[in-house]
């Protein structure tokens, strides 16, 4: 699995590519800023906290930059294997699990207390941060696809449809060569 991870890494991690993606995503956090204002004011005790989000099944983590409202989380990709390194904020917290747990405990489909106590969450660090952000999201209502989709104006309907059925072929993937089975929407 490393040997398939490190040129990905790589590629990812590449000053272009690492530029992209996180031009990509902070995109997607002022999309999500806009379309779920609610939530920086339940984050705003926390403006200038970073907490690190380690997808345990990419060769990448994302840290996450918590600014005062009305201001958009900053989100960078960092390389977790080298963050003590790396020239970034140190986390006052870090979250760890698969993708598919963290899409969907960013969207409130899934119990985050129950993956915490079946340790398929891990949480390390300033508690207060990591609860501070799961209420956030809890009552935000985030659907990814809709709102990422939302940034492509006319063309928005399809791409959602689009996304929708990547997804569920995706869950369909994972489901059929995951060993616990794996969830994802």
């Amino acid at each position: 699995m490393i040997a398939v991870q490190t040129p990905l890494r790589r590629f990812l991690l590449l000053p272009g590519n690492r530029h992209l993606t996180e031009n990509l995503l902070n995109a997607l956090s002022a999309v999500l800023v806009r379309r779920h204002g609610a939530m920086l004011e339940r984050l705003a005790d926390f403006a200038d906290a970073a907490c690190l989000v380690v997808p345990q099944d990419l060769p990448m983590a994302f840290l996450i930059t918590l600014r005062a409202p009305p201001l958009a989380p900053r989100l960078q990709l960092v390389d977790p294997a080298r963050m003590d390194t790396a020239r970034v904020e140190a986390p006052r917290a870090t979250i760890r699990a698969d993708i598919a747990t963290l899409f969907e405990l960013l969207e409130g489909r899934i119990d985050g207390d129950a993956l915490f106590f079946s340790r398929d969450l891990t949480v390390e660090g300033d508690m207060a941060v990591v609860v501070a952000l799961r209420n956030a999201v809890d009552d935000a209502g985030i659907d990814l696809i809709a709102d990422a989709t939302s940034m492509l104006g006319p063309f928005a309907a399809p791409a959602e449809r689009l996304g929708r059925s990547m997804a569920g072929f995706a869950a369909q993937l994972q489901r059929r060569f995951s060993p616990a089975g794996g969830r994802m929407a």
